[in-house]
């Protein structure tokens, strides 16, 4: 495993900035001079980069940013505020520093689209940990360089990937794996890739509550108003890339780098799974059963919101009489999505999305699916059918389609990929080997009959000619004898 194997650098040498480190146990961290001025990561540039333009779509993309800030405010202490993405959120950050004193302002780490909340999430574009450092008697009153320095130590003993950039944010440190644009699907693998990086920077004062994809950080270029005076800016103290342009990790091999399996090795081990459990050896050892579950409820949920969006692309509410159904099932999807320390925030918001219910009316028909995923997280199993199981409710795909009464037609036209009956799975089933032959560029299938049928024609000529049998046809062609076979079976029939 390389350290920097998952990423793409503008710059081919990691930028350090000039500190070293004294671990008090012999290790300092290798350093070089800084060249940059990393006073250029302002306000502006944090958005750009959090928030890039999507060229899939022109540069345009849906959503907002939320922003938030800590006020004194007759007993209230936390205002918050969406912007919509791009332009109007750069300017807008930009402005509010340059018309305020920028304390204590954040920012969301991802995009929604009405409200800052997973279950309204529209991308996913970052990996990020946040240090609170001053909580660690070993880093309390370090500078943050130092510590940055340390952290990268850390990273670079461990084999993982360096992040694209260090924020100091006057008391701690947050880090960040700037990445592609990603869809909701990918939240369960990422959250396994949070949940590493949380443990490797345990010591640093890792934040193991601030690791869901709803979370604001700090804007660069604001202060902190609870550090000390000359620790109050907010700011880069270290990046890949430059200032203006961090270094951005291709999110596949980033996960494959930091998690226990890659994509591949997990697609292996599911097959061999199978393949034992077809001859009755079933393995006791399932390490991607979690993953695997994860995955499809979060394919399922988008599903959820596809539907949704395509029974009412107006509003995107549903009326009485079929939210019911729908926000239960999706509030059990969002459940199976590891967050359950923030469960009834996004269960609310869910509830907005659909429904007219107040807060407590959402809570009271919820609660269940709640407190099944707080037991879930706490690892409590149930009993179901005289065994241990999880607490969370599961469905079956054909269930969850018959209770929303969702026809073959409406399968297609919403662009579902989980909640589909058998038809509707093995065409989508053959649509993936397709585009997966096509990916390792494999000929398809119609290019393989018209060669397979050309080398029987040739090989039916030579045998008729020059008396070749099948082990002589398959030493001239440089093929096996069972496709010397295939081939001119193929060709006899043709020629009839």
């Amino acid at each position: 495993m390389t350290a920097r194997l998952g990423h793409i650098p503008a710059d081919p040498e990691p930028n350090y900035k000039s500190f070293s480190v004294d671990n008090s146990d012999a290790h300092v961290f290798s350093a070089r001079p800084a060249t940059f001025q990393y006073d250029a990561f302002g306000p502006g540039q944090h958005l750009r980069v959090l928030h890039p333009e999507n060229h899939n779509r022109n540069g345009v993309r849906k959503g907002v940013v939320s922003f938030a800030q800590r006020v004194a405010d007759g007993g209230k202490n936390w205002k918050e505020w969406t912007v919509p993405i791009g332009g109007d959120a750069i300017l807008h950050a930009e402005d509010m520093l340059r018309r305020t004193s920028g304390e204590d302002i954040y920012v969301s780490q991802q995009a929604f689209g009405r409200w800052r909340g997973i279950a309204d999430l529209t991308a996913i574009g970052s990996n990020y940990v946040d240090l609170d450092y001053h909580n660690r008697k070993r880093w309390q009153g370090r500078p943050a360089a130092d510590v940055a320095a340390a952290v990268l130590y850390k990273l670079e003993e461990g084999g993982l990937p360096l992040p694209s950039y260090i924020l100091s944010t006057g008391r701690g440190l947050v880090c960040v794996w700037l990445t592609e644009l990603l869809p909701f699907a990918v939240l369960p693998r990422w959250n396994l890739v949070q949940k590493v990086f949380a443990e490797v920077l345990t010591e640093f004062g890792a934040d193991k509550r601030a690791l869901d994809a709803a979370r604001v950080f700090r804007l660069s270029g604001s202060t902190n108003s609870r550090a000390e005076w000359d620790r109050r800016q907010v700011g880069m103290v270290w990046c890949q890339g430059t200032p203006e342009a961090p270094s951005r990790h291709q999110f596949a091999t980033l996960a494959d780098e930091v998690l226990p399996f890659t994509q591949a090795e997990l697609v292996s081990l599911r097959a061999a799974r199978a393949t034992r459990k077809a001859e009755g050896l079933d393995s006791h050892v399932k390490p991607a059963q979690r993953l695997t579950q994860t995955s499809w409820w979060a394919t399922a949920f988008e599903d959820l919101q596809r539907l949704r969006k395509h029974r009412s692309p107006e509003t995107g509410a549903l009326p009485p009489g079929h939210r019911d159904v729908w926000i239960f099932l999706a509030a059990n999807a969002l459940s199976w999505t590891d967050v359950p320390d923030v469960m009834s925030r996004e269960i609310t918001i869910l509830a907005r999305q659909v429904t007219n219910w107040t807060d407590a009316e959402t809570d009271a028909r919820l609660s269940a699916v709640i407190k099944r995923a707080k037991r879930a997280a706490a690892g409590l199993k149930m009993d179901f059918r005289d065994r241990e199981a999880d607490a969370r409710y599961k469905f079956k795909a054909s269930t969850i389609v018959e209770w929303l009464g969702i026809e073959p037609a409406e399968q297609r036209a919403a662009g579902l990929r989980a909640l589909v009956d058998e038809d509707r799975r093995r065409e989508l089933n053959t649509e993936r080997t397709r585009q997966s032959r096509h990916r390792r560029g494999a000929a398809d299938r119609s290019t393989q009959q018209t060669a397979r049928l050309d080398l029987g024609q040739k090989c039916l000529y030579l045998a008729a000619k020059n008396g070749m049998n099948r082990a002589e046809l398959a030493t001239h062609f440089g093929v096996s004898t069972g496709q010397i076979s295939k081939a001119m079976a193929e060709a006899k029939v043709f020629a009839k």
